[in-house]
């Protein structure tokens, strides 16, 4: 699905599988700069984030107040964004 807006520059969907990503917009132009957080985190889990695109290179940060900030260029197409998570306190068998 695309949508045409302002100059006629196509947006692309980022989308969700969690309700504990945020972000101020979820259309953007190719190349353009995403920026989501992701919160609140468990001080004992271990997460990994990821898309359903393969490419996306993610930048991971931290803001105090938000949690995670993740940042990537959004490629020419919609793309959703997901974690896994591991608690980091419990022995693995």
């Amino acid at each position: 699905m695309f949508r045409l807006f302002g100059r006629g520059k196509r947006k692309y969907q980022v989308s969700f599988d969690s309700r504990v990503f945020h972000a101020e917009k979820t259309s953007y132009i190719a190349g353009e700069t995403v920026r989501v957080t992701f919160g609140p985190i468990a001080t004992d889990t271990s997460y990994d984030f990821f898309t359903d695109v393969q490419g996306v290179d993610i930048s991971l940060g931290f803001d105090r107040e938000k949690g995670y900030v993740l940042t990537f260029p959004m490629p020419a197409q919609d793309v959703k964004l997901s974690f896994r998570s591991h608690n980091t306190m419990v022995v693995k068998q």
